[in-house]
């Protein structure tokens, strides 16, 4: 990844609509442990009103760099509730939100994708009503479904990646059908679908078997296994991608022209300019790179135009591949200073690399092999596509 950037798409995200457990900060514990304390003589082990407490104290411990003793206490704290109110209380999501921080920062990945399983549950498991919250929830899940696959945690990701579409197109049917669903919400499940088709490409291989020098597949559905329907199912969403992300790219552009600000609306062509050039269609990108220009062409809009357009930009600049791993120290393992051409076509060319140590020159040349299979959005000078030189930026290898 380039110095210095990140993306939404991996790490916390927190659903509007509720309040977070407790509100003691890091100076708190001591007022919380007395709480506990008297509670727990008042009204036993299971008083109702002990799960706040016991989840600020939690916060206070995970503040602390305490993660063991924060994760007992957040786990305690939901026990109570489901005591008390039952396994699926609307009461925990704010606790159990907490918990989720609180697995991510200890990297226990294989906790934190069960516990993520619950969350969905609890917020709907992606059922109407569509409320602002469970849909926030439902994009929370998706992401972290995406960060599952990049991290790896299961031996073959097929099925999760399967998964992952089908959920998300269910979401998108219903809720393009539900006039009570605010735009702004279908465009984020439009933009989830679309990270998906990214990951997709980026990470499912269509294999295929051969009998000599003849493809072979199974005649009779006896002979197919559930995980060949599975990547059979991955082939083809894969092999249609460029147009299913464009299509749904388009529709939503097509349903905010109307209300959408000029900004929400050029960055939606953005998207699919970026969708186009990623795929080498270049004439496509170009249509809708115009647009960004000229739907921010008013003075006040120049300096987005410019930090959209300005320079050439790797892609996809959305996230999609980016992936810190949970609990890491978040230090890169080598950085990289690499000068490059980048032409109006988006290729790169003319590049130079610079390692300060000799550890670092099989990343070195990783690194520049990488870039020259990336396409680049390029840059818009006046409404047109054009080179640039000399371009100087530094890349992190982060795993």
């Amino acid at each position: 990844m380039r110095v210095g950037q990140s993306w939404t798409d991996a790490g916390a995200i927190q659903p509007r609509g509720d309040a977070p457990a407790g509100s003691g900060g890091a100076g708190d514990d001591t007022l919380f442990q007395r709480q506990v304390a008297e509670l727990e003589r008042r009204d036993g082990p299971y008083s109702d009103s002990l799960a706040e407490p016991l989840a600020g104290l939690g916060r206070y411990y995970q503040h602390s760099g305490d993660m063991e003793q924060a994760l007992r206490l957040y786990q305690r704290a939901l026990h109570v509730v489901r005591v008390n109110e039952g396994l699926y209380s609307e009461r925990q999501i704010p606790i159990l939100r907490e918990l989720l921080d609180a697995y991510r920062a200890t990297g226990e990945i294989e906790l934190l994708d069960n516990r993520y399983d619950y969350y969905f549950r609890l917020y709907g498991n992606g059922r109407p009503p569509y409320t602002d919250v469970r849909l926030r929830a439902a994009l929370g899940y998706l992401r972290w479904q995406r960060e599952a696959v990049r991290l790896g945690i299961d031996e073959d990701s097929s099925r999760r990646l399967l998964a992952l579409y089908e959920l998300n197109d269910e979401l998108l049917s219903e809720v393009a059908a539900d006039s009570t669903v605010p735009l702004a919400l279908y465009r984020d499940l439009v933009q989830s679908q679309v990270h998906n088709l990214y990951l997709l490409e980026d990470r499912f291989a269509p294999a295929v078997q051969k009998v000599g020098a003849t493809p072979a597949t199974p005649l009779f559905a006896s002979e197919w296994s559930q995980e060949d329907f599975h990547k059979k199912r991955l082939e083809t969403l894969q092999r249609d991608s460029l147009s299913r992300g464009s299509d749904l790219l388009r529709d939503v552009i097509e349903r905010s022209a109307a209300t959408a600000p000029s900004d929400e609306l050029a960055r939606l062509h953005l998207e699919l300019g970026d969708w186009y050039q990623w795929h080498g269609k270049d004439k496509k990108a170009a249509q809708q790179y115009q647009q960004v220009v000229q739907l921010l062409s008013k003075p006040e809009q120049s300096e987005l135009l410019q930090h959209w357009l300005g320079q050439p930009v790797e892609l996809p600049d959305n996230g999609a591949f980016w992936q810190p791993r949970p609990g890491a120290s978040g230090e890169p393992l080598a950085v990289v200073s690499v000068r490059y051409d980048v032409s109006a076509a988006g290729r790169v060319s003319n590049l130079e690399a610079v390692a300060s140590d000799s550890e670092k020159t099989s990343f070195t040349s990783r690194l520049k092999r990488k870039l020259r299979q990336t396409r680049f959005r390029p840059r818009w000078i006046s409404g047109v596509a054009e080179s640039a030189t000399q371009i100087q930026r530094d890349y992190a290898l982060i795993d």
